[in-house]
């Protein structure tokens, strides 16, 4: 056996970019190239948000905290359709292209085939789904066939496209708004757990992503009184060719706003969605969602 030199590493693996490596590695660039990034940071005291998920998943069905990040951050677009636009690229110059629906996108993480696989799966039309709807469609994410998941089926599609494929897709997706929004949300969320962990700032094709970061333990004030309380550390990403400086303030307020008051699960609490109920708790599939 050949002997290494001193300080030689092994290389155990030398593979090419291609296929859905290639096609997020095109992305980012595309977000580091064309976009001019602004971020903000805030805290979500998660004293109310637990309550109400907890009087939700009794009264109507089992749900994690996921599906609440997703619809706030889909409610706060909502809110602010201007920040629901995309840049685009036209004969001579940009353009910048708004949609109707808010559809977000975050990123799955499942074992299959035998490994670990991460794709980019949206919840279309967010701000307009119960919450038990979205649980829904995230458990399937996790749980489908390719041939019932198109965002898993784009994945594997795009795993065994050669580099020069990936690549005139990510091309097209510079040019045509219909081609983008078939694959991709307008707006994009990102999620982080576990001990000690805090803010996590993305990077996104979308113009808005807002990074879920590290659940902590620390002082709040509530009123004139200090309390220590569970809070989220949270960011936001918004592209200022699109999105104003004032209007990404008002999106980190918005969503700030609605996940601490819990209004729009109160709002679901009081329609027909209750008198559906009939969910029994489902473990694994809270064991599943946790785990994204």
């Amino acid at each position: 056996m050949k002997e290494l030199t001193p300080g030689a590493n092994p290389i155990v693996a030398d593979a090419p970019l291609r296929g859905e490596t290639a096609y997020i590695y095109a992305l980012k660039r595309r977000a580091q190239r064309h976009h001019c990034m602004g971020y903000g940071a805030f805290t979500v005291d998660l004293t109310g948000m637990e309550q109400w998920r907890r009087e939700y998943s009794r009264s109507v069905a089992p749900i994690t905290d996921v599906p609440l990040l997703v619809k706030a951050t889909a409610l706060a677009i909502q809110r602010h359709p201007q920040a629901n636009a995309i840049l685009f690229r036209k004969l001579f110059g940009y353009r910048i292209v708004q949609f109707e629906r808010v559809d977000v996108n975050l990123p799955i993480t499942r074992r299959f085939a035998g490994r670990w696989i991460t794709f980019v799966a949206a919840i279309r039309g967010a701000a307009r789904k119960p919450l038990r709807a979205i649980q829904g469609e995230l458990t399937g994410f996790l749980r489908a066939t390719p041939e019932e998941c198109p965002a898993l089926a784009r994945f594997l599609q795009f795993d065994r496209m050669p580099l020069w494929q990936a690549r005139l897709a990510h091309w097209w997706m510079k040019w045509s708004p219909e081609f983008y929004a078939g694959n991709v949300g307008t707006c994009g969320i990102t999620l982080a757990e576990g001990d000690g962990f805090e803010y996590g700032f993305p990077i996104a094709p979308t113009s808005v992503c807002f990074g879920f970061g590290g659940v902590v333990r620390e002082p709040v004030a509530r009123g004139d009184a200090v309390a220590v309380a569970r809070v989220r550390k949270c960011s936001i990403m918004v592209d200022n060719y699109v999105v104003p400086g004032l209007v990404g303030a008002q999106l980190m307020r918005e969503c700030k706003e609605l996940l601490e008051s819990g209004s729009f699960v109160a709002e679901e609490l009081k329609g027909p969605a209750v008198e559906e109920k009939g969910a029994t708790e489902d473990k694994e599939t809270m064991e599943l969602i946790e785990a994204v």
